[in-house]
């Protein structure tokens, strides 16, 4: 995303909200007045100024899937077709913001954001999937669904170890382990009750190396005082691991739809994310050569 880009999908917008789906609020105009006065229209800032925290950049991208959700209710009552996720965050960006500079200048915050917290955010990371069509915009809801699945497997491992504690008790101990640090056996249970032996196996290898990595400097330091090493199983932190099985789920995932994304963007020519008829047929024929012209 270069600014020329933003500036193309800006004009855009203008044009798509002259005629945007009856019944949608679509703010003001871009370029319209604003109230911060004509002095700071005339003088907007540099765009890519705008820095985000990594909290800034998931509380957008929070307001941008809660306005996405209401738009496409809006869209179903009106039988018009829904946007894509990228459209839509310019068009929440215009009924928030309405001038051209303040709309660029955060589109372009948010794409930098992306950029510099996917690797350590997977929140982020889907964000920025869904953003450029790789993943579909349900992917969110699959990990949404993963962070519950493993709170609640651990309640549970922590309850079948500690019976007699009051669920309040438990509840406490559950919270201490999701803001600290999981032990082996703890984060072993869960992963086997998730996923089938093969991918568990992946998941484990995938964990003990990110241990293992982490446990070496410590090593070589306590080598080094001639200290004694620690021979303990090491833990890992609940943030760490739940973003290690949130990571695993998404490329899981990228595989599952590596052709039909290929296939897509092969006649997605624009590269907007949309296709008309004479495309979509393309791609059936394409994923099914042995479909008739009539079954298309």
């Amino acid at each position: 995303f270069r600014s020329e880009k933003l500036q193309t999908k800006l004009r855009q917008l203008e044009l798509s909200r002259q005629n945007g789906p009856s019944g949608l609020s679509t703010g003001r105009s871009l370029g319209s007045s604003s109230p911060l006065g004509e002095s700071q229209a005339r003088a907007p800032p540099v765009i890519g100024s705008k820095v985000l925290t990594q909290r800034q950049l998931r509380d957008c991208i929070e307001e941008i899937y809660a306005s996405k959700s209401k738009y496409d209710i809006k869209c179903a009552e009106t039988h018009l077709p829904r946007e894509t996720m990228e459209q839509h965050m310019y068009t929440h960006l215009n009924q928030k913001y309405g001038l051209k500079h303040i709309i660029l200048e955060w589109a372009t915050a948010i794409i930098q954001g992306i950029k510099k917290f996917s690797a350590e955010d997977n929140d982020v990371a889907v964000f920025g999937k869904i953003l450029r069509n790789e993943i579909d915009e349900e992917s969110r809801f699959v990990q949404r669904q993963l962070k519950e699945t493993v709170h609640e497997l651990l309640r549970v491992y922590v309850k079948g170890k500690m019976p007699l504690k009051s669920d309040e008790e438990i509840n406490n101990i559950v919270k201490k382990k999701t803001t600290g640090t999981l032990l082996e056996e703890e984060w072993i249970d869960i992963v086997k009750y998730m996923y089938n032996n093969e991918d568990a196996v992946s998941v484990i290898m995938r964990i003990r190396d990110i241990l293992k990595q982490k446990a070496q400097p410590r090593r070589r330091q306590a080598v080094r005082r001639g200290a004694p090493t620690d021979d303990k199983p090491p833990q890992i932190g609940y943030a760490e691991f739940l973003r290690t099985l949130l990571d695993f789920q998404l490329e899981g995932h990228e595989r599952f739809l590596s052709r039909f994304v290929r296939v897509f963007k092969m006649h997605d020519t624009d590269r907007n994310g949309i296709v008309n008829e004479h495309e979509f047929r393309l791609i059936l024929k394409t994923v099914d050569p042995s479909k008739s012209e009539e079954e298309v």
